[in-house]
């Protein structure tokens, strides 16, 4: 189809677009921005598309998307996306907004047979047959006015969405797993997804089951206040202070500055800057939260050797029942999730165990999975018969 392109810069054009997509079925969008050098994404473009039009929004001099920000509320309005996790996890960082009724491109390719995630080029060529320019897929979108060739990038991002749905819901409903895919877009409708954990970058970080208590409690401060110094500099983490220096620092601490003097791969600079705020949350006592966090703390894991070769075979057979209806496995059973609930760490979810992916393991499979006991192999003459002691 053939879209009117327009370049809204102005708080009444805007304004009087997003009134005039109140009743819309649905709207499709994307957002362009720039990570990199600040605390928070700077939001520099909001593209949208509506009936027969592309709407470029410079959120640069459009400072109140209130309206817009409705629309993505609205439940009668279907929004279609690719790759809509991280707009809408910026979105929710601004402005608080929680969307409902959504539809996902790269989702929905997952489940009729596309591997997860797959890009957004890579389906419209296979779906629409068009081979999008990929020489544009970076480009400084803070930069005014916008070259042409970025316009034109932004315009493809969502000129394809409609006919993406179209076909991608034909599919869906053709293997009858359009609530499969309505299930997981679902994730993103509840304010909890959005939610960040204090306590990630802690668990993250092998070396917590290394360390004595109170070097513990230190860790978890040093991450909370590079977190706290980069928001108050409006800076990334990683400018405050790298993640690989993390260590060196919490070991160090213990004896103070001549530590830090005899050891060369941390920045004189970085540690004579913030030695004297690392000190002071050295010094504090412990709070309730920290003690509860590490009071509940999963023990570092220790698996047998047949219980790995088990949980491995297990994640196999996951990826063969997704071979077999074309499914891909990445979008069931990330590697990474499936390890922390396999280790039993906290923040490791069972949503795999649950829902659609229930539905599509089948009900033994599951079991197995989450009582977590070993495999069994019975070698006769004619094959090999497995199953759970």
């Amino acid at each position: 189809m053939d879209y009117r392109v327009q370049f809204l810069e102005r708080q009444f054009d805007f304004d009087r677009a997003m009134e005039a997509l109140e009743n819309a079925p649905w709207i499709g969008f994307d957002t362009e921005f720039v990570g990199e050098k600040t605390y928070v994404p700077i939001l520099c473009l909001l593209q949208i598309v509506a009936d027969k039009n592309i709407y470029l929004v410079d959120t640069l001099r459009i400072s109140d998307l209130s309206r817009f920000l409705r629309l993505l509320e609205d439940p009668e309005i279907l929004k279609i996306t690719h790759a809509g996790d991280n707009d809408y996890r910026l979105l929710y960082t601004l402005y608080s907004v929680t969307p409902n009724n959504t539809f996902d491109t790269q989702i929905a390719a997952g489940f009729v047979g596309y591997n997860y995630p797959a890009g957004f080029g890579k389906i419209v060529e296979k779906e629409i047959g068009v081979t999008l320019a990929k020489s544009h897929t970076v480009a400084d979108w803070e930069a005014r006015p916008l070259d042409r060739k970025a316009v034109d990038y932004a315009v493809e991002d969502v000129r394809y969405l409609p006919d993406l749905h179209e076909k991608l819901s034909r599919k869906l409903t053709r293997l009858k797993r359009t609530e499969w895919a309505r299930e997981e877009n679902r994730k993103w409708e509840t304010p909890d997804f959005y939610e960040y954990d204090p306590f990630k970058e802690v668990l993250s970080n092998d070396m917590i089951h290394q360390l004595d208590y109170q070097e513990k409690v230190f860790l978890i401060r040093l991450y909370q206040w590079r977190r706290d110094k980069a928001a108050e500099l409006n800076v990334p983490k990683e400018t405050i202070l790298q993640s690989r220096h993390v260590s060196t620092v919490v070991r160090a601490m213990k004896n103070g500055q001549s530590a830090f003097r005899a050891n060369r791969t941390l920045p004189e600079n970085v540690w004579r800057k913030n030695l004297q705020d690392w000190e002071l949350i050295w010094r504090n006592p412990v709070r309730p939260e920290e003690k509860a966090f590490l009071e509940g703390l999963p023990k570092p894991f220790i698996e047998s050797a047949e219980m790995e070769w088990t949980m491995e075979m297990l994640y196999h057979l996951v990826k063969l029942r997704c071979i077999e209806h074309e499914i891909s496995a990445a979008l069931l059973l990330p590697r990474g999730e499936f390890n922390r609930f396999r280790e039993k760490i906290d923040g490791g979810s069972n949503s795999f165990l649950s829902g659609w992916r229930a539905e599509l393991l089948g009900k033994q499979l599951v079991e197995w999975i989450n009582s977590r006991r070993i495999a069994h192999l019975h070698w006769e003459a004619d094959g090999v018969k497995l199953s759970p002691k």
